[in-house]
Formats: C-alpha cells, structure tokens, sequence
C-alpha cells in the first residue's frame, strides 16, 4: 500500500507540469481541452497505478507514466483533428509549434520545456534515442527562422530593471 500511495502522490506533484506540457503540446487549442486531457490521462495513470502494473517501480514512475497518458491523448486528438489551430493572435512560438510534425512537437516540449534528458524523453515517446535527436534536429531547424527575440538586449535590461525594486 505504502508504494502505491507514494507514486499516487507523486502523480499528484505532477498535475502542474502535466498541463504546461499538454497546453503546449496542444499548441493554441482552447485550454479546457488540455486539461481535459490531462484530467484523463490522471485517470489512466492512477488505474495504472492501482493495478500496480510491473513497469511502475522505477523512479518517477507515475510522472512518466502520465506522461506518456498526455502524449498518445493529444497524439489520438490531433490525428483526429478534433484540437483547434492557433489564430494569428496566439505569439509566434504558438504559431510555430502548431506547424511542427506531433513527434517533433513532443520530442521538443519534453527536452526543452519539461527538461526531460534524450533517454528519458526518448522511452516516454517510445522512440529510439537517434530517433528523438533526428526529431530534435528537425525541430530547432523549422523553429529558428522565427524572430522570436522582439526586444534588443538594452531593452531586456531596461525591462527587467523595471521589475526590480528595493525591499527594506
């Protein structure tokens, strides 16, 4: 009981991250479809858990599990077309990560948003570790011709002094 407890806590530590990543995996669709997904893939995760299938007993078993719940979700919406495409509102990343193939989406978010390493990535996508850096590659390439930097960097500077303020 004690380890199904753990990995349904540490399921539970992860719903913040979870929607980040299925928001963004999403690329523009109207938020309440990602948490629906993630809502979902909580569900599918912790009947995994209370099943306590054999794979569950690594290290963070139950986030990767979820994980992978998000991914096939979004990977079944988008090949459906059920998700809605970012307006030319959304900001250009949005934009550009709607353009992206599904599995250079993934591989991206999970490595550079969830900061997740290439073999974890990797086994959470159920692709080899070449495959996920072949995806990557791709991926950082159809992204780079974006200006995604709209200030200079003496306007970063002016901006983020702003912020600051003294606390006595």
């Amino acid at each position: 009981m004690g380890q199904k407890c753990d990995l349904l806590h540490e399921l539970e530590a992860a719903i913040p991250s979870l929607r980040r990543y299925a928001r963004a995996l999403c690329a523009g669709a109207a938020l309440g479809a990602a948490d629906d997904l993630v809502q979902t893939a909580i569900e599918r995760a912790a009947a995994k858990i209370r099943a306590k299938e054999p794979t569950l007993c690594e290290d963070n078993a139950a986030r990767l599990c979820a994980y992978r719940s998000v991914t096939a979700l979004v990977r079944e919406k988008t090949g459906e077309g059920a998700l809605s495409k970012p307006s030319a509102q959304h900001p250009l990343i949005v934009q550009g990560l709607a353009g992206l193939p599904f599995s250079e989406r993934a591989s991206l978010l999970l490595v550079v948003l969830e900061g997740f390493s290439y073999d974890l990535a990797a086994e959470t996508l159920g692709v080899t570790r070449y495959v996920l850096l072949a995806q990557l590659r791709r991926a950082r390439a159809a992204l780079s011709p974006l200006d995604l930097r709209p200030f200079t960097s003496s306007d970063r500077i002016r901006r983020a002094s702003a912020y600051l303020r003294v606390v006595k």
